[in-house]
């Protein structure tokens, strides 16, 4: 597949990518590279050519019926001619022959050239940007400290009630059936269960919420050496992979003292300057981050979405 855009001399002309497309290393992400000397299913990468020089890129892969855009890359002198555009709806046509139903493609804020992507793929078609997460990293002390002042925590830690904030233990019959019933309920995402990470649960740290011994919620987190924060990669650093509360108590609040129990707990065990991250996508909690969160933390990352097509897992368009 190829096509020709009509520019001053030399064209622009897109096609294909196979094999090794090793020359057009350079764009796109550096962790992406690799792929390109060696190209095969599932990747797919659509390639501009000015004469015979590469000055766009667009790469990604089929995730089952859907084509996931992960990288689109322009030559800066070469850019605002519409080549980025055309290399969308090359990778577009690439991705549907090979059976895509529908499109997606994700991005941080912090990429520079966010606004210049969402602006590209509108002009392609694809949905407006969508906030679909937010991860939150930050230290420990301070964390803890700040969040036992607001309102609704400093309640629950004065009064706790009926509900505790237990260690993590290993779920005996009763809490394999509380998982199930909450693993049932509407809103409930599968990657939250408390046994879907690769690594270990770290026990000094991870919390369950139970009222007269019935696990209701938890806050689940595992050690990490992956910490994407230059100047804090040689600290301590815990991932809170995992976090759920019984849907009838999200107005609660619960579910912060559940993570305020757990960075206290992980204060204690690996000292207030620890690191510890967690991510959200429930658009409460996503609220709540930006709000709350964001003024206390180290970084706050958003992570937005576009889209084209219909989406198997939701039904929009």
């Amino acid at each position: 597949m190829s096509s020709v855009m009509p520019f001053a001399a030399p064209p622009v002309a897109f096609e294909r990518l196979h094999g090794n497309a090793s020359l057009f290393a350079a764009l796109g992400f550096p962790r992406l590279a690799p792929v390109l000397n060696d190209l095969a299913a599932p990747w797919i990468a659509v390639g501009a050519w000015s004469g015979e020089t590469p000055v766009g890129l667009a790469l990604g892969q089929m995730q089952g019926e859907r084509g996931c855009l992960l990288s689109l890359s322009v030559t800066p002198a070469m850019r605002r001619r519409g080549i980025g555009c055309g290399l969308v709806r090359a990778w577009e046509e690439a991705a549907r022959a090979e059976g895509a139903s529908s499109l997606t493609t994700g991005y941080s804020n912090r990429l520079p050239a966010r606004a210049a992507l969402a602006a590209t793929l509108a002009s392609a078609g694809w949905s407006a940007p969508r906030l679909e997460q937010i991860s939150v990293i930050g230290e420990t002390g301070p964390m803890v400290e700040a969040v036992a002042q607001w309102s609704s925590v400093a309640r629950s830690l004065r009064d706790p009630g009926s509900f505790t904030f237990e260690p993590w233990r290993t779920p005996d019959a009763a809490d394999i059936a509380a998982l199930a019933a909450l693993a049932a309920e509407p809103d409930y995402i599968p990657q939250m269960h408390p046994d879907e990470g690769s690594a270990p649960i770290e026990e000094a740290c991870s919390i369950a919420v139970r009222r007269d011994d019935q696990l209701l919620g938890w806050v689940i987190g595992e050690r990490t050496d992956r910490i994407p924060l230059d100047g804090y990669r040689d600290r301590p650093a815990i991932h809170y992979r995992s976090a759920y509360l019984a849907r009838s108590l999200w107005h609660t609040g619960l579910l912060v003292t559940a993570y305020w129990h757990a960075y206290a707990r992980q204060a204690e065990a690996f000292g207030p300057d620890s690191i510890a991250f967690f991510f959200t996508c429930v658009p409460r909690m996503m609220a709540l981050t930006q709000r709350r969160f964001a003024p206390i933390a180290l970084r706050v990352d958003e992570s937005f979405f576009s889209f084209k097509g219909v989406l198997p897992d939701s039904g929009r368009n």
